[in-house]
């Protein structure tokens, strides 16, 4: 599995703990203020590991991706590329993209 599938399922994971339909859960396990504070962190840590996930997420770095799968001899542009494929075609550290 790739990081950005790993932190795609920690975000699920905080978004679960940090959302209204865990608050009776949370609180019938660790009580009312420990619950509250699980939520808190939760939120807290999913926001932060969306900002990763929306970097490896993007299109230059999905395009990376599979140019460095094997089996994947090239991928090509044309004139209708966008800015970011442009820039990864004038790339040297991505040869297989052309």
């Amino acid at each position: 599995m790739t990081l950005a599938k790993w932190l795609a399922i920690a975000v699920g994971a905080c978004a679960v703990l940090s959302g209204s339909s865990a608050a009776a859960q949370l609180t019938q396990l660790f009580g009312g203020q420990l619950a509250g504070q699980i939520a808190a962190g939760a939120g807290l840590l999913g926001g932060l590991l969306a900002m990763p996930l929306a970097v490896l997420t993007g299109q230059a770095a999905q395009v990376k991706t599979v140019a460095a799968m094997p089996g994947v001899e090239e991928i090509k542009t044309n004139a209708q590329a966008n800015e970011t494929l442009k820039a990864l075609k004038d790339d040297p550290a991505v040869p297989k993209v052309i």
